[in-house]
């Protein structure tokens, strides 16, 4: 079998660091697709609440003639919610865009370096920041029971925003998962080809 047929590659049998830094990061990457599986699913289920809600709101609004305040707050949490949740699962799915024109012609190892470099010197540090950032707003919004003050309905904010961090952090740690994987895939492992 070939690596992109699952078999391992050198790396993932080999002794020493190297081996031991390939089958680590392998490991971080199936739990972190696991994980980004479970809350992917999660958003699933968000959506259906969303569609729920407005076909609530339509019927409420054109059969009862009694639009709802709170439909608008709720569809805009679980729309943010979704996408957000759903993040690191089309990381994992390679859904994400990407444009690839020119390093789709390197060596599979340099490209694979390249990928590490990009994901670990720049798109970790970018994604971390935001994620503590949405964590300490989630945080205080929970302290001050901070309500979306846009609305009528004035919701709490504090789950839409905790709902925020989590998909970000589900991505930080899968985007820091593939950029260890694309070191083993560098230094000599098994293609994975996302």
């Amino acid at each position: 079998m070939t690596p992109t047929d699952g078999a391992p590659g050198p790396l993932a049998t080999a002794a020493g660091p190297r081996g031991i830094l390939f089958r680590a990061a392998s490991g971080l990457e199936r739990a972190f697709r696991f994980a980004a599986a479970g809350l992917a699913g999660i958003a699933g289920l968000f959506l259906v609440a969303m569609i729920a809600a407005t076909l609530y709101e339509i019927f409420m609004r054109r059969a009862i003639g009694a639009p709802t305040i709170w439909v608008g707050d709720i569809s805009f949490m679980l729309n943010g919610a979704i996408f957000t949740l759903a993040m690191a699962w089309t990381l994992h799915r390679d859904g994400h865009v990407r444009i690839d024109v020119f390093s789709n012609h390197f060596p599979p190892r340099l490209r694979a370096g390249l990928q590490a470099l990009f994901y670990l010197g720049l798109v970790v540090p970018a994604l971390g920041i935001g994620t503590l950032s949405a964590f300490e707003k989630s945080v205080r919004a929970f302290e001050r029971g901070s309500v979306q003050t846009a609305s009528a309905w004035e919701p709490l904010i504090w789950p839409f925003l905790a709902a925020l961090t989590l998909g970000f952090a589900a991505l930080v740690l899968s985007v820091a998962a593939l950029g260890l994987l694309r070191i083993g895939e560098a230094l000599g492992g098994a293609a994975h080809g996302t």
